[in-house]
């Protein structure tokens, strides 16, 4: 079973991904934030069930998907994962929002 921390930058976006949501709905930010959280735990039992994010093509940088937000991870050795980020899919992706 895979450790999965959470880097401060993926709680920042976490925390503005609800804030925004929640300016038109409480409930809905929060089923957003509780699907996002439930999301990572599955990469405990599996590390690699997420997709290789296109725009950095390296196999340790993975993403789940919830709704249309994507949840990126780094892959740091096979017993633990770290989560870098969460950008909406339609935002340009920057390699710097993770690092």
């Amino acid at each position: 079973m895979a450790d999965v921390i959470w880097t401060v930058r993926a709680y920042e976006h976490l925390d503005q991904l609800a804030e925004y949501i929640k300016s038109d709905s409480l409930i809905q930010a929060g089923r957003v934030v509780h699907l996002v959280i439930s999301e990572t735990h599955r990469l405990k039992d599996n590390i690699r069930i997420g997709h290789i994010v296109p725009e950095i093509r390296e196999d340790t940088y993975r993403e789940l998907k919830v709704f249309s937000y994507r949840i990126l991870y780094k892959i740091l050795n096979e017993y633990k994962v770290a989560i870098v980020g969460i950008v909406h899919a339609k935002r340009l992706f920057d390699r710097d929002l993770i690092e």
